[in-house]
């Protein structure tokens, strides 16, 4: 949970870092406490596991490669037939 005393923090330091612009006192608490907020909730998903990872892997499988096609000159069976008798 962000803390009102993060957000001061982030908040002043933003005003800094702009060179401390008078009046703009609630666009830094408020953008200091959107980036806080996304911090914490990109760190929650880095945290939450997956549904998926409580599944066993299965092994991997090797991958086999097919066998070389033999070279064939473009149209060389172009009128050959199959006929099944």
């Amino acid at each position: 949970m962000v803390t009102e005393q993060q957000i001061k923090e982030l908040a002043y330091a933003i005003w800094e870092e702009e060179g401390r612009p008078e009046g703009k006192d609630l666009e830094h608490y408020f953008r200091a406490k959107q980036i806080l907020e996304e911090r914490q909730a990109s760190s929650l998903i880095e945290l939450t596991p997956s549904p998926i990872s409580n599944f066993p892997r299965r092994p991997q499988t090797p991958q086999l490669t097919p066998p070389p096609v033999a070279d064939v000159p473009p149209g060389q069976y172009k009128h050959r037939r199959h006929t099944h008798r």
